[in-house]
């Protein structure tokens, strides 16, 4: 008995030798694909794909002339009736193929005469292409007439002492800068140059308030009505901020400065802004003052509640009000310079073209805005799609009705950043990276604003290998994290320093 008990015994050991041995394969094998190329004395090993053979890479696939974008987001823009009709005449290839355009640098002069873009009636664009770089700068490529794109922002700039006001410069973007990835060291970059505090604009809720570092946020009894979902909104109460609030019963937002982010910790003037078609009652509190209660006289026009002194606390509580939205809070300086980051994640800025410009107006007079900053296009790229000539199209009516919208605005519009794909078991950059990004340098041209070129400022091709190797990007080698933020916040002030110089010479 004691003998088939051993055996017995023996053959279960065996079986599971076997089962340790094809892991440990398993995991060996997993490992060698996820080395990196090595190389030595001149020679370099090869990654290894165990699914090379059956795997369809991007550059096999079958794409231009076929594969274009399409809006698949069910949104359908009534309040441009051309827009069928505003054409981008470029040659066929200028969107999707390798770029034929000269990268013309400002110290050497522009030897070849680019293609010329039209979308026409809308494109106002005249000349050559502006230069690219000077030196490691990103240059601005202002394709306005008179080359004036900027000049609303470098006016207020240069006037700030009195302007009697912040200098405001509105982020619209994706989940690209949510949480104030970017924008809050671009804030805090200017406001070390040219002085100002605060964070600026906050909405009333957030669903993840940890994520963002600039501020420390917590809310209750908030009804969201966003971009996200066109059909729950009112139109005629959207602002620029892409959402508005709907208080219920004991609705409460609270606002805390921080010291993780410089300049981030206090502010001079605390503000809420909202629309109020009822007779009603709002409170709020700075630091440990008392609760102060506004009532508020029912009006259809946008209103605002102000709050002065330095403080690092601001409260707002009230109850359900029918007829009541709130537009956000604002935590500012009376000068300097203030950034707002309006950041919505997965919306592509397309049904911007819905806001109204009479409530455009009344928004601008309570919040003005010396430049409206574009980052859009993470929701419009795949993989599959090299060309974004539609997608140009939509961008530049888009431009177009910002600038109707905000008249006395500069619209600049930044390019897709870099991102990465596997392609032979090595990341490379996404091919339709350069294609949507090429797109929307057309974009900014057709409609004669100003475009900031993120992919080059990421550092070109494969640039975000760089930002995920040194931990700046995320392992999605889509999405730059808070330091990779500070890395291109650092390269966009530095473009506009150096515009800002060359005027002051």
């Amino acid at each position: 008995m004691k003998q088939k008990r051993q055996e017995g015994n023996s053959s279960k050991y065996q079986g599971g030798h076997v089962v340790a041995l094809l892991v440990l394969a398993v995991v060996f094998l997993y490992l060698l694909t996820q080395m990196p190329v090595l190389e030595w004395g001149g020679v370099a090993t090869k990654p290894i794909d165990l699914f090379s053979d059956i795997r369809i890479d991007e550059p096999t696939l079958d794409l231009p002339g076929d594969a274009e974008w399409q809006d698949d987001t069910g949104w359908q823009d009534d309040t441009e009736p051309g827009l069928d009709s505003i054409l981008l005449t470029v040659e066929s290839d200028t969107l999707f193929a390798r770029d034929s355009l000269p990268v013309k640098t400002a110290e050497t002069p522009d030897s070849t005469r680019a293609h010329p873009v039209a979308a026409l009636p809308l494109d106002t664009a005249t000349g050559d292409w502006p230069p690219r770089r000077a030196g490691d700068v990103i240059l601005f490529e202002d394709y306005s007439v008179g080359q004036t794109g900027l000049s609303h922002l470098l006016s207020a700039l240069c006037g700030r002492d009195t302007l009697g006001r912040p200098v405001r410069i509105a982020f619209l973007g994706d989940s690209f800068i949510e949480a104030d990835i970017f924008t809050q060291d671009v804030r805090s970059l200017l406001q070390s140059r040219y002085g100002g505090c605060g964070v600026g604009y906050l909405a009333m809720h957030s669903d993840f308030p940890g994520f963002r570092r600039s501020v420390v946020q917590s809310d209750a009894g908030w009804e969201v009505h966003s971009v996200l979902k066109p059909a729950d909104v009112d139109w005629g109460i959207m602002t620029l901020h892409q959402q508005y609030f709907v208080p219920l019963e004991g609705a409460k937002g609270l606002y805390r400065g921080t010291t993780r982010i410089e300049r981030a910790d206090s502010w001079n003037l605390s503000r809420f802004v909202f629309v109020a078609h009822n007779d009603c009652s709002v409170q709020l509190k700075i630091a440990d003052s008392d609760w102060q209660t506004f009532p508020i006289e029912g009006s259809p026009e946008i209103q605002t509640l102000e709050m002065p002194g330095n403080t690092n606390l601001f409260q707002v509580r009230m109850g359900a009000v029918p007829g009541f939205a709130a537009i956000g809070v604002w935590l500012d300086d009376t000068a300097g310079v203030a950034v707002d980051n309006i950041s919505i994640r997965g919306y592509s800025g397309l049904s911007l073209t819905s806001l109204s410009q009479s409530r455009s107006g009344q928004m601008n007079h309570a919040v003005p805005y010396d430049a409206i900053v574009l980052q859009y296009g993470l929701n419009v790229m795949t993989p599959e799609i090299l060309r974004y000539d539609s997608y140009a199209r939509r961008m530049v009516a888009v431009i177009k009705h910002l600038q109707a919208c905000y008249p006395q605005t500069d619209i600049i519009l930044m390019g897709v950043g870099d991102r990465s794909r596997k392609v032979n078991g090595s990341f490379t950059t996404m091919q339709a990276a350069v294609a949507l990004s090429r797109a929307q340098r057309i974009a900014a041209r057709s409609a004669g604003i100003v475009f900031w070129d993120t992919f080059e400022a990421m550092g070109g091709q494969n640039g975000m290998l760089d930002y995920v190797a040194k931990k700046q990007a995320n392992k999605d080698y889509t999405h730059i994290n808070h330091k990779g933020g500070k890395r291109l916040a650092e390269e966009f002030v530095k473009s506009l320093e150096y515009l800002v110089n060359q005027g002051d010479r």
